[in-house]
């Protein structure tokens, strides 16, 4: 079965009872825990940010314990942005002004991992890397 990149959307839903999102956030989540969906991949900066997210405006407690879901789960693999991929990640944060860092590092290793497409539809542009 084939990974599932998780961004920070989804993770910080799970933990929030009050996101719109969270019963379907849960529900992908529990389902990858389960292992009834594909493997989660969690970009290591998606997980930094998820973590400070939930920790301040969720509190401490919560940002632990997603932490310790994430990083223990045996269907959840934390993957590292590789030197390559920071590059990656500068290039595509330069040419689309509306990425987040992070949500570059997304794009960086949805490259590397030769994934054919991807699209942001927040804005007019669309951030095509296959």
């Amino acid at each position: 079965m084939p990974a599932a990149l998780l961004d920070t959307n989804v993770l910080f839903a799970t933990a929030s009872a009050r996101d719109t999102h969270h019963d379907t956030a849960r529900e992908i989540v529990s389902g990858v825990d389960r292992g009834q969906l594909p493997e989660a991949v969690v970009v290591d900066y998606v997980l930094a940010e998820t973590v400070n997210l939930c920790t301040e405006r969720l509190g401490a407690d919560i940002g632990t314990q997603l932490l310790d879901r994430l990083t223990e789960g045996l269907h959840f693999e934390i993957c590292r942005i590789s030197k390559r991929d920071f590059e990656t990640t500068r290039t595509i944060y330069r040419q689309y002004e509306e990425l987040s860092f992070v949500d570059a590092s997304l794009a960086a290793y949805i490259r590397r991992a030769d994934i054919k497409s991807c699209t942001r539809s927040t804005t007019t542009s669309t951030l095509s890397t296959g």
